[in-house]
């Protein structure tokens, strides 16, 4: 019986080490990020610079899959049905992990299934109406919008900009008609077609639409660095009314499926502390905005923040789901 005992003791410490090297050695392979958006967008084009820059850290490719379609369920779940070692990564956004969730029954949990290892990419939205618009302020606009109810364009119902501008409307009394043009671009199309009399895009649209259409509030409630870059001299919400709200935001980052071993989320912690350098950042397209927060501490609760902030939107406008 001893005997048996010795060996089973030495089997055991024998498999400790061989779990111990294990880790040690992550990564020894390509590791995938999955990413729920098509190629070619803000995210994508982030998320691929950002592989590179780990991929640099880590010593192995970092390579991104895009998934998009099935309202970010499939990229999600494909992460979750692989093993927790590290080697399938999500970039997480505020579809797939609020307001999806929020509106429909879906087979995760974001904050109980996942592990956040940090935000980057922000994108708050902006109001605009075309460059020969008789409205020149958002002072003006409101009295316009009081006066009668004019149309506004946004890109998906239940998407940030559309949760943007219910927030706006609600808190200055507002009502429009509300028209879905399905992406950003169309949105911002339909408005300098005169489809629409206002519309709710992201602050970097003024990049490709500058000549063409008028910024005139930032919908967001406190100021971020990169609205100077943007939309010089803009106010937001926050600014411009004090006590009124205005903070749909965009954010994404990473995340491994829960239950990876600390010593890897270490490992990756470690590698993406670069994302938040200047050197980095100075790396991106002119039309992305940077809010960088590492760890998991903090990105939970920027997650739940995020929670907090949609759900009230989203019950207004009879899209939250009732568990």
């Amino acid at each position: 019986m001893k005997k048996i005992v010795r060996i089973t003791a030495a089997a055991l410490a024998a498999l400790a080490l061989s779990a111990g090297a294990a880790l040690a050695e992550y990564p020894e392979k390509p590791i995938t990020v999955v990413v729920s958006f098509a190629a070619g967008g803000n995210a994508d084009i982030v998320q691929r610079l950002q592989a590179e820059a780990m991929s640099e850290q880590l010593g192995v490719p970092v390579n991104v899959i895009n998934k998009p379609g099935g309202a970010h369920i499939p990229a999600t779940m494909s992460v979750l049905e692989a093993p927790a070692d590290g080697y399938t990564i999500f970039n997480w956004s505020p579809p797939s992990f609020m307001v999806v969730p929020l509106t429909r029954d879906v087979p995760y949990e974001p904050l109980k299934d996942f592990t956040p290892l940090f935000a980057s990419i922000s994108a708050s939205n902006a109001l605009y109406v075309r460059a020969d618009s008789p409205y020149t302020t958002f002072e003006e606009f409101l009295e316009g919008a009081k006066a009668e109810k004019l149309t506004m364009g946004v890109n998906n119902l239940g998407a940030p900009p559309n949760l943007s501008a219910v927030q706006m409307a609600n808190e200055f009394g507002l009502e429009f008609k509300t028209i879905a043009l399905k992406t950003v671009p169309a949105t911002m199309a339909g408005l300098i077609g005169g489809q629409v009399d206002v519309a709710v895009g992201q602050v970097a649209s003024i990049y490709a639409y500058k000549d063409e259409v008028r910024p005139l509030i930032i919908l967001d409630n406190n100021r971020r660095a990169f609205f100077e870059k943007d939309l010089p001299g803009v106010r937001t919400v926050g600014e411009a009314f004090e006590g009124k709200e205005a903070g749909v935001w965009v954010h994404g980052g990473l995340a491994v499926k829960a239950g990876t071993p600390q010593e890897i989320i270490d490992k990756l912690l470690a590698a993406s502390e670069v994302l938040g350098t200047e050197e980095f950042q100075a790396k991106l397209p002119k039309s992305v905005g940077y809010h960088w927060v590492h760890g998991p501490e903090g990105v939970t609760a920027l997650i739940q923040e995020g929670v907090d902030l949609y759900s009230p939107i989203l019950d207004g406008l009879g899209l939250l789901h009732k568990k």
